[in-house]
């Protein structure tokens, strides 16, 4: 008879393959569970603490209502210290997954799915425990952010101008950690990156915009239009536009009803778009 050991030995008595590969099957359910209908929120995936304590993370976002999700990932304890892997608008959760795999086993390393544990937040989370992962948010019953909506993912209806410039103040505050002020026109003043931020509510309708200054008084009007639209094409959140000889940056917002998410995503994309691009934009069109 021959021994067990010799059926289940390779060739050459090299260790068995396995029939299958543990990511692919992660993966599928993964892809599953983020192409829910109403998904929106996000999951964080850990691997194993380095022996320096430091912990690699992959996190995918989820706007949801169709709104775009991404997927980054980190091996710094650094919250900001964090790389664009994926961006789908419309969502698509295949790629999605796809991209979590690949950050998770080909960037940080994690030889099996696991070996993950993950947090969450908003209603993603909830049903989670299909991916067999340990979560490392668990909390009471009732205080979970996939027990219910999060409030920043719950619509409102506004009252007025006000109400959203008041609504729009917190979540300012919220994420520059800087109060704002009430300038004579009536908009929010913030600073980001040295410069003034603005922020208009519309009395007449539910809108409101982000705007800033980007160069003032440009050498040639024709050039920076030139390039305006360059990036106005490169770019689908935001625009660039040429108010006389000066450039500014603006986003404008849908607000009623307020859904607290977009306008922090919105007003997030602005302030990284503005912080990246408008030093290089002054010094090639500003004045000499």
């Amino acid at each position: 008879m021959t021994p067990v050991s010799g059926r289940l030995a390779g060739h050459g008595g090299s260790p068995p393959r396995p029939t299958s590969d543990p990511w692919d099957g992660f993966e599928r359910s993964l892809a599953v569970h983020l192409g829910r209908p109403g998904s929106s929120g996000a999951i964080e995936f850990s691997g194993p603490p380095e022996r320096s304590g430091r912990r690699g993370r992959c996190v995918v976002h989820l706007g949801g209502g169709g709104s775009p999700a991404w997927v980054t990932v980190g091996t710094s304890d650094h919250p900001l210290a964090q790389e664009l892997l994926v961006h789908s608008s419309p969502p698509d959760a295949g790629p999605l997954a796809r991209a979590v795999v690949g950050a998770c086993r080909d960037r940080l390393g994690v030889p099996h799915p696991q070996l993950l544990t993950l947090r969450s937040e908003g209603p993603v989370g909830r049903g989670v425990g299909r991916l067999g992962l340990v979560r490392t948010d668990c909390v009471p019953i009732g205080l979970d952010p996939a027990d219910s909506p999060h409030p920043v993912d719950v619509a409102v209806e506004v009252t007025g101008h006000e109400d959203v410039r008041e609504r729009i103040e917190v979540i300012v505050e919220r994420i520059t950690g800087r109060p704002t002020i009430v300038d004579d026109d009536g908009d929010l003043v913030f600073d980001h990156d040295g410069h003034p931020v603005h922020v208009t509510c519309a009395e007449d309708d539910a809108s409101a915009r982000i705007w800033a200054w980007v160069a003032r008084g440009v050498r040639s009007r024709t050039d920076a239009a030139v390039e305006l639209v360059r990036l106005n094409r490169e770019e689908e959140w935001t625009t660039w536009v040429l108010d006389g000889r000066h450039v500014m940056q603006r986003t404008t917002l849908v607000v009623g009803p307020f859904l607290p998410r977009h306008v922090q995503f919105s007003l997030e994309h602005f302030l990284l778009t503005f912080a990246t691009t408008r030093a290089d934009l002054a010094a090639r069109l500003g004045r000499r």
